[in-house]
């Protein structure tokens, strides 16, 4: 259930962006694009299922949510091969360490919010 929280967090930056850049109360926000890791834990479904419910009475209350999925990278630290990592606890293809350093697919950002008059 902390996809809840997580979608609280994404109503609390994009509102707080919204108030920086002095955005006026007539803009309206159209959609809201995140990118979210393949191992960072996060139920997309999830996400899809608690956004329009946290978003109600919210300047975002209308606004579509687009989730692009970033796969999954490591670089293994015993043979230095990159590979994609579909899992935490993967090891190396190549050499079968489970010694990495991970490269990506552990993220949840806010990429873009699309606005109109």
């Amino acid at each position: 259930m902390h996809e809840f929280s997580l979608c609280q967090s994404v109503i609390k930056i994009v509102s707080d962006q919204l108030i920086k850049k002095k955005y006026k109360s007539t803009n309206k926000i159209n959609k809201v694009i995140l990118s979210i890791g393949e191992i960072a834990g996060v139920d997309i479904e999830s996400i899809r299922f608690w956004f329009p419910v946290v978003a109600k009475d919210t300047p975002l209350e209308k606004a579509q949510l687009e989730v692009k999925l970033k796969e999954g990278k490591a670089l293994c630290l015993r043979c230095n091969y990159v590979y994609r990592l579909f899992k935490l606890y993967q090891a190396c293809p190549n050499c079968e360490s489970y010694e990495k350093h991970i490269l990506s697919g552990q993220e949840m950002l806010v990429k873009n919010i699309e606005m109109s008059n």
